[in-house]
């Protein structure tokens, strides 16, 4: 389950390249997309860095850092 999670975010961030083509508001898997990700996404959303105009953001990497860490734990208990 954790690896799925790894993967969809690995895919929210290849369609962020394509910019409003492939955004929430105009595809529903997309759209779903966006709903199981934004959860994860959301606690890492402090680390973004460079001005306003093109800011750089972390989050995608310190949420699969973290969720790798769960998966090890969670290997590691059982």
């Amino acid at each position: 389950m954790i690896t799925i999670l790894i993967y969809a975010i690995f895919v929210r961030v290849i369609l962020s390249w394509f910019g409003p083509k492939l955004s929430p508001a105009s595809n529903k898997l997309v759209s779903a997309l966006y709903d199981v990700t934004d959860p994860i996404l959301k606690p890492f959303r402090r680390f973004q860095f460079g001005n306003s105009a093109l800011p750089v953001d972390f989050s995608p990497i310190f949420a699969i850092f973290a969720l790798n860490i769960v998966q090890w734990l969670v290997w590691k208990i059982l």
